[in-house]
């Protein structure tokens, strides 16, 4: 029996401490700009390779000119210190330029999906108050209509083609001929860039309250809210990911496939790399069925995706009797991932000569996207990884200050200096998830429940959002039902969502979709749901068995190769049940 004497809590023992050096342990937070400090770290390597867009290579000395180029251009349509500019595109070496350009002159980029629609993009636009948009030319009619009846005074365009190498640009602009027709408020890139000739290209003063960017997220209430995250937000991702110096090595490829409007897409997809001295190799519209070509192609060392994109690769008949053993650290955030996928990537990349197994780690947006990583050596099957060095994660009673000791289940929360300036112009929703504690720290309050082993390792049930709560008042937690249908042969992905409860007035009950394997598409459906039964009723308690399985082609994503959870329980009928 456990004593108060001995018990332990997450935020005071920190077992995790233990797998890292104390150099890391003992490191302090960089003072100045998320653009100052890749310059710190790549000044002795500006003729490496900072970017790798379709085989045209940018040097670090080349990213710094042209970032220059670009604050310039900025002041030469009027930005100024706090500012904030609206773009809409896909991940481009131009929008690469601008996120550190604007850090550089103090302002702020508000990043938006090019996916949404006309009032969408509207609502983001107005939100933030922004006087200047910048834009793929592909989504430019959209984002015209959208800037209608707001402060916008000048749009900047972009094409895809603008960094292509000479050969792929003519031919992208022959093959997909620009028929805008546009206003007088609209400069072309390189118009813009000429624009900015004579201007100043000093950098304001670091100041560490600056918010380099505003990203919109459901959090965990589901309304859109504005992320506001800092230099230090930025800085502290990229800092604490050098503590892994066996993973990551200057002169690594790290492939680019997430996109800018989220916070994984810049904060590992391009500050860390480049803080880090890798090649960031950009993708800028990812096809999931080209991911296996793409990985032959560059053969890049590092990639940061979703749980989604591994199950592809790992299925992708090109890269089958490939040898892989290029691949040093691929690693899936975002989502959660079940024990028998899990198992099946990392049999994939043990069978292809990948020393480790697939890297995980777990976040959210409030936090710049990391709070865990489990890479390397360090990693345990269905853990979400360890703290990473400056951070802490813990266990408390849900919507309390009360932490639960090692071991015990609650509500996840996590303090760091990755932690969000706070949503932007919600002061009410900012405070509903940063709290400060007495131990007077800040902790951001996730919404999910998990726990947090003996050896620092934590441990995610469930997001909150995807419980299903029984009638009777039971939890059932997805993951529990995922981690036992997973792992039958014939099932190639799974995803537990709720359904209405037929014989009570309140409650849901757990219901699974599966994917086959392509070798399972001739089994006998009713044998098969016979084994998941089965299996269900040997591994789980009563109250967590399925109500009903149905079986799909493939699971509906999000734009970002997450499981579109809400697709899923709008399409279970009566009939299914």
């Amino acid at each position: 029996m456990t004593t108060p004497e001995n018990v332990l809590y997450a935020s005071t023992a920190r077992p995790w401490l233990k797998y890292y050096a104390q150099k890391y342990i003992d490191q302090t937070l960089p003072t100045c700009s998320a653009f100052d400090y890749v310059c710190q770290q790549n000044k002795n390597r500006l003729g490496e390779a900072a970017l790798n867009y379709y085989g045209r290579k940018f040097t670090y000395a080349d990213f710094i000119v042209n970032v220059k180029k670009t604050a310039a251009a900025l002041r030469g349509v009027g930005v100024k210190k706090g500012d904030i500019i609206t773009v809409v595109s896909v991940m481009t070496p131009e929008v690469i330029y601008a996120f550190y350009a604007a850090d550089l002159i103090g302002a702020t980029l508000n990043l938006v999906d090019p996916r949404y629609s006309v009032e969408g993009i509207h609502d983001y636009i107005e939100e933030v108050d922004s006087h200047l948009l910048i834009c793929l030319n592909v989504v430019y009619e959209r984002c015209r209509q959208a800037a209608k009846r707001t402060h916008v005074e000048r749009v900047i365009v972009l094409s895809p083609a603008d960094s292509l190498p000479f050969p792929l640009s003519v031919g992208y602009k022959m093959t997909n001929p620009d028929k805008n027709k546009y206003k007088s408020n609209v400069l072309h890139w390189k118009q813009f860039l000429e624009g900015g000739e004579g201007q100043s290209t000093a950098a304001e003063p670091y100041d560490p309250d600056h918010a380099c960017v505003v990203v919109h997220t459901g959090g965990t209430t589901g309304s859109p809210k504005g992320v506001m995250l800092t230099d230090n937000s930025f800085n502290a991702i990229a800092q604490q990911f050098s503590a892994y110096d066996t993973l990551f090595q200057k002169g690594q490829k790290l492939m680019n496939i997430m996109p800018p409007f989220i916070a994984y897409g810049y904060a590992c997809g391009v500050h860390l790399p480049m803080v880090l001295g890798l090649t960031v190799v950009i993708i800028p519209n990812l096809d999931p069925a080209k991911l296996g070509s793409l990985v032959l192609k560059y053969k890049p060392e590092i990639m940061f995706g979703v749980p989604a994109h591994y199950q592809q690769l790992a299925a992708d008949p090109k890269v089958q009797k490939k040898d892989l053993s290029f691949i040093h650290n691929y690693a899936a955030g975002g989502d959660a991932i079940s024990l028998g996928a899990e198992k099946t990537v990392n049999e994939f990349l043990a069978s292809h000569n990948v020393e480790y197994p697939m890297a995980k780690g777990y976040g959210m947006t409030e936090v710049a996207s990391a709070a865990t990583v489990a890479a390397g050596k360090n990693n345990k099957p269905g853990s979400v990884g360890i703290p990473m060095v400056n951070t802490l994660v813990s266990a408390f009673e849900p919507g309390t200050d009360k932490e639960l000791p090692i071991g015990q289940r609650g509500e996840l929360c996590i303090s760091g200096p990755a932690t969000m300036k706070g949503y932007y112009n919600k002061p009410d929703e900012t405070a509903m998830i940063l709290h400060k504690h007495p131990d007077g720290r800040v902790w951001v309050h996730t919404g999910d429940i998990g726990y947090i082993d003996e050896d620092g390792f934590v441990y995610l049930d469930s997001r909150i959002k995807r419980l299903i709560i029984r009638h009777d008042g039971f939890k059932v937690f997805p993951s529990m039902i995922e981690n036992v249908v997973s792992q039958h042969p014939a099932v190639h992905q799974c995803s537990v969502v709720g359904c209405a409860d037929k014989d009570h007035v309140q409650g849901r009950l757990p219901f699974v979709y599966i994917v086959l394997t392509p070798a399972a598409a001739g089994v006998k459906k009713k044998q098969l749901i016979q084994e998941l039964r089965q299996m269900c009723e040997e591994e789980l308690p009563e109250y967590v068995q399925p109500v009903a399985y149905k079986f799909v082609p493939e699971l509906p994503m999000t734009p970002v190769g997450k499981v579109d959870y809400r697709k899923l329980e709008e399409e279970i009928t009566p009939r299914d049940y």
